[in-house]
């Protein structure tokens, strides 16, 4: 058995003993057969649209002797499930986009959802926005480094908080701690932002506006101890 990346293990972390979980795009199935074995009382199905995946998870999940504890299913998103069967959502690697569609277009899965974790390294701004306007705040996030990738580790909990541009951009927990992973992260982001309005067509005007807005919070971030 393969051992859990840095990201999955933080991901784990956010996860409650007595959680209800389902582990949608579980792929191999490293998560869901983590946890089984930390917590005894755990509830998890481990869900894949991709049938290969599935298969290989499936086959992981025999290999460690849990096919009783992890319900397997084949299926896209939440709609695997009954509302009555989850408490916490787990979805990591995946697309902000992705995943906000996963969550929105079937909301009414997430009656008796309380907890909602999410790894997603595109569009954070978009996905903490969205996630929040379904009835969530940010309780926590976290950053690791795996192979000279940041990766970033956010927490829902139900319940409803106001957040600001900026809040929804940084992260209201990271931007509050500003620990030297966040920094480098962000200068990573900036330099990216600038070779971007380097390279964009000057008609994009909208977009280079929104860069240069980004910009200007980066460096204003950066800068500050």
């Amino acid at each position: 058995m393969n051992k859990l990346s840095k990201r999955l293990e933080k991901v784990a972390d956010y996860v409650k003993a007595d959680s209800k979980i389902i582990d949608i795009g579980c792929d191999h199935g490293l998560l869901s057969i983590f946890l089984a074995n930390k917590y005894p009382k755990i509830k998890i199905i481990a869900s894949d649209i991709n049938e290969n995946a599935l298969n290989s998870a499936i086959q992981n999940i025999q290999n460690s002797h849990l096919e009783k504890r992890i319900d397997t299913r084949l299926g896209k998103g939440l709609e695997v499930v009954n509302p009555e069967e989850i408490n916490t959502v787990v979805i990591a690697g995946m697309g902000s986009n992705t995943i906000v569609g996963i969550l929105k277009y079937a909301k009414d899965k997430l009656s008796h959802v309380d907890t909602i974790i999410v790894q997603s390294n595109t569009d954070l701004y978009f996905l903490r926005k969205n996630i929040t306007m379904l009835g969530y705040y940010i309780e926590d996030e976290t950053l690791v480094e795996e192979k000279d990738i940041i990766y970033t580790i956010i927490k829902f909990v139900k319940g409803r908080k106001r957040y600001n541009y900026k809040e929804l951009y940084f992260g209201p927990v990271l931007l509050a701690s500003k620990d030297s992973l966040f920094k480098k992260k962000m200068q990573k982001e900036y330099k990216t932002i600038q070779m971007i309005l380097k390279n964009i067509d000057k008609g994009h005007y909208f977009y280079r506006l929104k860069l240069k807005r980004n910009a200007r919070l980066l460096k204003e971030v950066i800068s500050t101890n």
